[in-house]
């Protein structure tokens, strides 16, 4: 038999990686390239233990708790990858500005026009002037 086929059933009915997983793998990579510089005894131990728990998460077999683990960690960061997500969508479009409204602080997606224009937020009502440079 093959190492993938072996490997398969060895984690059949484990649980497997998730969000969390690579959460806990970020922070130890991050503590591990802290400690590089610091040199710290008790923060390569973090590091490990880090390590071990993401690992013990890969192989447990109660799938149950490392689902509501997962569920929990996912809304903690989902504030996170929505402005990141954001972010990348507005870098990416080349044909409209993003600005905020001064009074209820909605973003508005504007036609990308060299100018000063007038404008209305569409969500409180308010006229407001933009000034779009490139």
């Amino acid at each position: 038999m093959n190492f993938r086929y072996r490997l398969m059933q060895f984690m059949r009915g484990r649980y497997g990686v998730d969000a969390l997983f690579y959460g806990i793998f970020i922070v130890a990579c991050l503590g591990a390239m802290v400690n590089l510089f610091l040199r710290l005894r008790v923060l390569q131990w973090i590091v490990y233990l880090l390590v071990l728990l993401g690992f013990l998460r890969i192989f447990s077999r109660n799938i149950e708790q490392r689902r509501a683990e997962n569920r929990w960690f996912t809304k903690l960061i989902e504030p996170f990858r929505k402005k990141t997500e954001q972010v990348a969508r507005q870098r990416a479009d080349r044909y409209h500005v993003y600005r905020k409204c001064r009074h209820c602080k909605a973003i508005l997606r504007l036609p990308r026009r060299i100018g000063k224009h007038k404008t209305v937020c569409p969500k409180c009502g308010q006229e407001m002037t933009v000034r779009v440079r490139r």
